[in-house]
């Protein structure tokens, strides 16, 4: 039994990085035929640096690492190079780096390691990174803060409601008695503020300034000196770089630490997009970036959305027409790109983009497209899925994120029906568009989907996440249509009677049975699926189970249509089913009627019809033509490891090699002589009336060639000649020539039914 977990739409990992440019190395997805979306790393010129391999990766953070998650569900960190600097574990909620350090969160726990890989310690409630040498860690029981040290024991005593993080040895805390003070790395009080003061927040700017609130103004206070400011400002934001953002009515401005404006509040809009650059809307509605004195580093009178953030010293802003533009924290445009949408940069050149409906990774330098993840899967016979992307807007979440569906579907093209084609995709599209039920009508829907071939049948599954956050859920249904009827088959079209007892014996015990759901056919097998709900501990996630045909062989209907189909290669009405049997050979008709009655197989698309067949060979169709049971008991002169040895001791106890006894070798070729030796064999069987002695030489004799049948072969001769089997070529039955693929399909085909009684 296959298990394996599947981590659906794996890019959930959230990892919080600082962005780096160094390497110019970033992550890039691509989502396989298989529905699967794998991770890997390219470089500026677009050459794989380390190999889709990840089901989720993250940007290199300043430290040089990344974290990446393999499809077991466990979480690593890499260097540029792919080494494994923190082996596979258990994934965490989160990763997050520091410049020297890397943090798994864990809903209950937080796990560190330096960015060599070695662990740090375990500390419950942590929270940021170690600031001084110390940790603030908040108790679960408790709800109150203290600070650890590396080794985990408290730096010193106290608890606190409320705690910063440690800055030139000073944190701001509140006490249990709601008091707040400034205190070192020791634990010791060194400033207490007045009673009045209540800080916005628990953090201290500069040498000793914080960012105090009036009930609905704020003020800047400072340890040393009293206020630096009235409370003038209807908001002011944390500090960055020195500078905060400050707002008077309804125009805002920028504050140093020593509460001098450096920027008047002129601004209608005001947001910080990193690295000490402003995205700032003035009063004649153009937007620009701007630096905390005021300083325009790009400004533009058009734009639609962006000046979100600045990664890689690089932003955007949308424009009108749907294009793109993209601008430099030093100053001035950089580049532009047509018909694009939803970008990420990911380097200090390379975006990712929605452009003309499918996603690039794009040098902004260069103009080349770098990599354009498959759109479209060849799935053999002329037959191509081409992705169809669904989007559905449903509101906004509260942390402002956009809530509906955003799920890729695949389209059949290549089908010679177009009705039957119409009818397939138009099921498909259903499908995906009604979502995992009528109560998840509502709940988001994020993912992509599966599709393959298993021989005349189309499997079309799902791979997404239904709901966002915790009680999310993977939908993994799947559809199966017959490329011959066009029509769906279910699992009770495969497997039959009691079925359910049986795939109740070969699943784990480890969940109830009503627990795995979503049966999906193939060549192989029937595969079943666990699929849990996202937790406040863990994501959504799926256990994969395949139950092979071999375990499920007492509940298989072998004689159904969907075996049939299953097992069955599709090919098109209008193409040969075998490369080495065009149209035109001799034998085409021939060939497919026996491969359609299951006589007969190719292999890896040939025939290969002029190939002499073995005895071997010619034993093994016996069989499956006569229906022969297994032998319990093997012929002495064969190997009980050769893969004919049952085939052959099946037709001698049928009596079917009778004549051909005599050094016998199954792996020689066979002659049209003994060929016609089986075949009346056969036809015997199945009493036919051999020809008399004098009716043996009326048939024979015009054969020019006939006295090259020895005497123990001329009567089987004539009985095949007689019934049509062997109609000989310029008057000649050549009996000693080696018998082909093809020969031999036509000698069975005129064989199969004769004889044969008729229900």
């Amino acid at each position: 039994m296959l298990k394996k977990l599947v981590a659906a739409c794996a890019a959930m990992l959230t990892m919080v990085v600082c962005a780096s440019a160094a390497g110019s190395v970033f992550p890039a997805a691509r989502t396989d035929m298989d529905g699967v979306t794998r991770y890997g790393y390219l470089d500026e010129a677009g050459q794989t640096v380390l190999p889709f391999a990840y089901n989720a990766a993250g940007d290199f953070a300043e430290c040089g690492l990344a974290a990446v998650e393999d499809n077991k569900w466990q979480t690593a960190l890499i260097d540029r190079t792919g080494r494994l600097v923190v082996p596979y574990t258990a994934s965490p909620v989160s990763v997050e780096f520091s410049a020297d350090a890397a943090a798994y969160r864990y809903s209950d726990r937080s796990v560190y390691y330096t960015v060599e890989g070695k662990e740090i310690g375990t500390y419950v409630g942590a929270e940021g990174f170690f600031a001084d040498g110390l940790l603030k860690c908040k108790s679960p029981a408790s709800g109150l803060y203290r600070y650890v040290k590396e080794d985990g024991e408290e730096a010193f005593e106290g608890a606190y409601k409320k705690a910063g993080v440690f800055s030139e040895g000073r944190a701001l805390v509140q006490t249990e008695d709601n008091a707040y003070i400034v205190i070192d790395t020791t634990g010791a009080e060194i400033a207490r503020l007045p009673a009045e003061i209540m800080p916005t927040y628990m953090s201290i700017y500069g040498t000793d300034t914080i960012v105090v609130s009036g009930g609905t103004t704020y003020a800047l206070y400072s340890l040393s000196k009293g206020y630096l400011t009235d409370f003038l400002y209807a908001e002011i934001s944390e500090f960055h770089e020195g500078a905060a953002m400050v707002r008077q009515i309804n125009r805002w401005g920028m504050i140093d630490v020593n509460g001098k404006l450096k920027t008047e509040p002129t601004y209608y809009y005001l947001s910080y997009m990193g690295e000490g650059l402003y995205a700032a809307r003035s009063q004649d509605g153009s937007a620009a970036a701007v630096d905390a004195d005021g300083n325009v580093a790009y400004r533009t009178a058009s734009y639609v959305g962006g000046f979100k953030e600045l990664r890689y010293g690089l932003s955007w802003h949308g424009m009108a027409d749907g294009g793109l533009i993209f601008f430099r924290k030093s100053g001035g445009y950089f580049a532009s790109l047509k018909n694009a949408e939803d970008p990420l940069l990911l380097s200090d050149k390379v975006v990712r983009v929605t452009q003309d409906g499918e996603v690039r990774y794009i040098n902004l330098e260069t103009e080349q497209v770098l990599f354009t993840p498959p759109t479209s899967f060849e799935l053999g016979q002329g037959l191509v899925a081409k992705t169809v992307h669904y989007e559905k807007f449903m509101g906004y979440q509260a942390d402002g994120s956009e809530h509906g569906w955003n799920v890729s579907f695949p389209e059949i093209d290549g089908l010679p029906d177009a009705a039957m084609q119409k009818k397939i995709n138009t099921a498909i599209r259903d499908f995906f568009l009604k979502g995992p039920s009528v109560t998840a009508e509502y709940d988001a829907l994020e993912g992509t989907y599966g599709v393959s071939l298993e021989g005349t049948v189309l499997v079309v599954s799902a791979n997404c996440v239904s709901g966002k956050g915790e009680g999310s859920s993977i939908w993994n249904n799947s559809l199966a249509f017959d490329l011959n009827t066009g029509e769906q088959y279910k699992i009770s079209d495969l497997l039959i009677g009691d079925y359910s007892d049986m795939v109740r014996d070969l699943l784990p015990d480890d969940h109830p049975i009503y627990l795995y759901s979503y049966p999906r056919m193939s060549a192989k097998g029937v595969t079943y699926y666990y699929n849990e709900y996202q937790s406040d501990t863990r994501r959504a996630y799926t256990e994969t189970y395949l139950l092979t045909f071999e375990q499920l062989a007492d509940v298989v209907d072998r004689e159904g249509e969907c075996w049939m189909a299953l097992q069955t290669p599709y090919r098109r009405p209008d193409q040969p089913r075998f490369s080495d049997v065009p149209k035109t050979h001799w034998a085409s008709a021939v060939v497919d009627e026996v491969v359609d009655r299951g006589l007969m197989q190719g292999a890896n698309g040939t025939f290969k019809p002029d190939q002499p067949l073995t005895y071997a060979e010619m034993c093994a169709t016996v069989v499956r033509l006569e229906k022969l049971e297994a032998p319990k008991e093997l012929l002495p002169t064969l190997k009980a490891d050769a893969w004919y040895a049952d085939e052959v001791t099946a037709v001698s106890n049928a009596g079917l090699l009778t004549g051909l006894e005599e050094g016998f070798t199954p792996d020689a070729s066979v002659t049209r002589a003994d060929a016609m030796q089986m075949f009346a064999n056969l036809l015997l069987k199945r009493e036919i009336k051999a020809p008399e002695a004098n009716e043996v030489d009326a048939i024979l004799t015009p054969f020019t060639d006939a006295a090259d049948l020895s005497a123990e072969r001329r009567a089987a001769a004539a009985l095949c000649v007689r019934e049509e089997l062997i109609a000989g070529s310029g008057g000649k039955l050549t009996p000693n020539a080696v018998l082909t693929r093809a020969e031999f399909a036509k000698l069975l085909l005129g064989t199969a039914d004769k004889g044969q009684t008729t229900e």
